[in-house]
């Protein structure tokens, strides 16, 4: 529902929202909030009318984290709609995300599975698409362009934060598929909802425990495995990049888009690459036996330790759009990756197309069991294949040592979830 006609929105601030509990974490004056604004410490603006229990609006403003995120609410708390806004220039907002959820009766669970739900994601460049589920998780979804013109794409930053104080989307109101207020908004819901974690700005994918899987000896668990040992760090081959310019790609992909030069640039030279080798206790039944496989691949740059990571970006590629969990990488239909000089990508990649596809045994070299490495006359460069965990996009990570200098590129090719150190 939206804000009636003669009410005034009262506008309150927080350090953060518990989204369970429907309550602010850390309340703060405006003075106290304008000064998180100015530092780009993250707050919340509450948006509430009189009569109701449960606030109409709440903004979560990050700019430290390039975000400003909202929900909307009906009378009985549920949340209605989501909006993501990312601080992609410096005045301006692009709008990654909005979600709207819609429930046929009062007593119809928030995020219900069978409750109308639509969501629009658009990413710069004019990209978009928009997903529309009149049954939930219970009917068919319907996929099409997003529709949404450019400009509507971007809204001024002055808009926002404290400097603002309307709530920024509109509401639905009764009749468009909402149910209306009746008066029974939900009583002190403070008090009786179960509180969860903070709401946080998005968080995109991050790597687990990288550098520990080639450290021979290093105990891991995982989600299915109860214990895994780090038995060995085994050396594949030695990559020559004379360019100073990396590919990691499956070069199996032909056509627009094939090869994902990183952008980091590396010195020219030859390094080595290197698989980091788990062993642990298989099962099946009441059989059990040992088992040995390969669960990372790394290029190593330098012999110090990475003590920090972050997604190894392509060109075109912006962290600051990423949502919950999501990454930028290679895609591969056939399970399969490649570390490569970008000099000589198209040569290195058809060579090896030659070799695997077309049974050309001179067009490449295997290395060792599972990998195949092409050579560019030309350029002197050089590919190594391996093969992934299957189909999909797979990230790649850099390591930074102490300093930042880049000591290691890293992809996972084995299924690790939940990836834990004893």
């Amino acid at each position: 529902m939206g804000v009636g006609e003669g009410q005034s929105v009262v506008v309150s601030y927080a350090e953060g929202w518990d989204l369970g509990a429907l309550r602010p974490l850390g309340p703060l004056s405006r003075a106290e909030a304008e000064e998180r604004d100015r530092a780009g410490e993250p707050y919340v603006m509450v948006h509430r009318v009189e009569g109701r229990a449960v606030p109409v609006e709440v903004h979560l403003v990050a700019w430290s984290r390039h975000y400003v995120g909202g929900w909307a609410y009906d009378a009985w708390g549920r949340r209605t709609r989501e909006i993501d806004w990312r601080l992609l220039e410096p005045e301006r907002l692009f709008l990654r995300h909005l979600a709207e959820w819609r429930y046929e009766s009062e007593e119809q669970a928030e995020f219900a599975p069978d409750a109308w739900r639509t969501r629009l994601e658009l990413y710069p460049g004019g990209k978009g698409r928009r997903i529309s589920e009149p049954q939930g998780d219970r009917g068919p979804s319907r996929h099409a362009l997003a529709g949404v013109p450019e400009e509507a794409r971007w809204c001024d930053r002055a808009g926002f934060g404290v400097q603002g104080g309307a709530p920024f989307f509109p509401l639905p109101e009764p009749g468009d598929g909402q149910v209306a207020d009746r008066g029974r908004a939900r009583a002190a819901v403070e008090e009786t909802s179960v509180g969860e974690a903070p709401w946080l700005p998005p968080r995109p994918a991050q790597p687990a425990h990288l550098q520990e899987l080639f450290e021979p000896g290093t105990k891991v668990a995982t989600r299915f495995e109860s214990e895994m040992t780090v038995e060995a760090v085994r050396e594949i081959a030695t990559l020559r990049v004379p360019s100073g310019r990396l590919t990691v790609a499956d070069p199996l992909t032909t056509g627009p888009g094939a090869g994902r030069e990183l952008s980091e640039r590396i010195a020219p030279g030859a390094y080595p690459l290197q698989a980091a080798v788990v062993a642990y206790e298989g099962h099946y039944e009441d059989e059990r036996f040992p088992v040995v496989e390969e669960v990372a691949i790394r290029l190593l740059l330098a012999a110090e330790p990475a003590v920090t990571w972050e997604l190894a970006l392509a060109e075109g590629d912006d962290a600051r759009v990423l949502r919950d969990d999501e990454i930028f990488g290679f895609a591969t239909d056939g399970a399969a990756g490649s570390f490569a000089d970008s000099s000589g990508w198209d040569t290195l990649a058809a060579k090896y197309r030659a070799c695997v596809v077309d049974q050309q045994d001179d067009a490449g070299e295997s290395v060792a069991d599972g990998y195949i490495r092409t050579t560019d006359e030309e350029t002197g460069g050089d590919l190594v294949s391996f093969y992934t965990d299957g189909d999909g996009v797979h990230p790649v990570w850099l390591g930074r040592s102490e300093s930042g200098k880049p000591v290691s590129v890293v992809v996972g090719c084995g299924y690790l979830p939940d990836l834990r150190i004893l």
